[in-house]
């Protein structure tokens, strides 16, 4: 038995020209089975090894590698398929070199002062009001080339995170440095950097010091002037971080204990065969 053959047939006209096609049907609904889930009599917590596929998991706690699709129906975490079964460190280490490429520059918030000196607001540089250099409002445009001021590095724009102050730049000759400006070739936009990370290490969110909990700060304007200070009373869980927490987090999961496994499965089979 595999996780497919445990949903029923529909027949389906596709093309709406009266011709059936039998399918089978992935989206019938399995949460009838979630009161039989939660008793916790019936399932214990697994901790998945490094490098351990569904299968084998199956193997070592019912002698079978069949029932490996059971994972992903009594797990939340699972729901989105095979995609969501943590990686391995090595499969790990090369998403990040791949969804992570290139470098993050954090850009100095704007200041707008009185007369006086004192501070009116902070605002996102990449995100400022009554900007013409884009059609979506805000600074460089996607795919353009900038240049720093001063180190001359050049790289290709490939994603603004407004949110926290990043430009994402990619193809990058020479190396950024903290404290030029970024130019933008055909945009003609320019934003100093406060930072430069490889976009692996850049901020994935802020949190405030002393947070133990690394609960992330989100209010814009907050982050904005806190990036603004010397001083700032932030901190932050990086992009590499922050997968690896969450890839770490997907290693515990529920299992069906091996006595009650039968039953669920039978359970299961009938509750998705079921005519509604």
């Amino acid at each position: 038995m595999n996780f497919f053959k445990n949903f029923p047939i529909v027949e389906v006209d596709l093309q709406r020209d009266g011709r059936v096609n039998k399918m089978v049907n992935i989206f019938k609904s399995v949460r009838p089975l979630q009161n039989f889930i939660d008793d916790s009599a019936l399932y214990t917590f697994y901790e998945i090894k490094n490098g351990e596929r569904p299968d084998i998991v199956s193997q070592r706690l019912y002698k079978t590698p069949e029932f490996y699709w059971t994972f992903f129906v009594i797990n939340d975490v699972l729901h989105d398929g095979f995609r969501a079964w943590p990686m391995s460190q090595e499969v790990l280490d090369k998403y990040l070199e791949v969804e992570y490429e290139g470098f993050a520059l954090v850009t100095h918030p704007e200041v707008d002062t009185n007369s006086d000196g004192s501070v009116i607001e902070y605002t996102n540089s990449l995100a400022g009001e009554n900007i013409t250099y884009t059609v979506d409002g805000t600074r460089y445009k996607l795919g353009e080339t900038v240049t720093g001021s001063s180190s001359n590095a050049t790289g290709k724009v490939t994603k603004k995170n407004l949110d926290l102050n990043q430009l994402i730049v990619q193809s990058v000759s020479g190396t950024f440095v903290s404290g030029e400006n970024v130019d933008g070739a055909t945009s003609s936009a320019s934003v100093q950097v406060a930072e430069v990370f490889k976009y692996a290490e850049a901020p994935h969110h802020y949190y405030k010091k002393g947070d133990t909990e690394e609960r992330p700060v989100t209010p814009r304007k907050f982050i904005n002037s806190q990036l603004a200070t010397s001083n700032a009373d932030l901190d932050f869980t990086s992009n590499r971080q922050y997968i690896n927490e969450l890839n770490e987090d997907r290693s515990l999961i529920r299992v069906i204990q091996p006595e009650f496994i039968s039953q669920f499965v039978e359970q299961f089979e009938n509750i998705l065969n079921d005519t509604i």
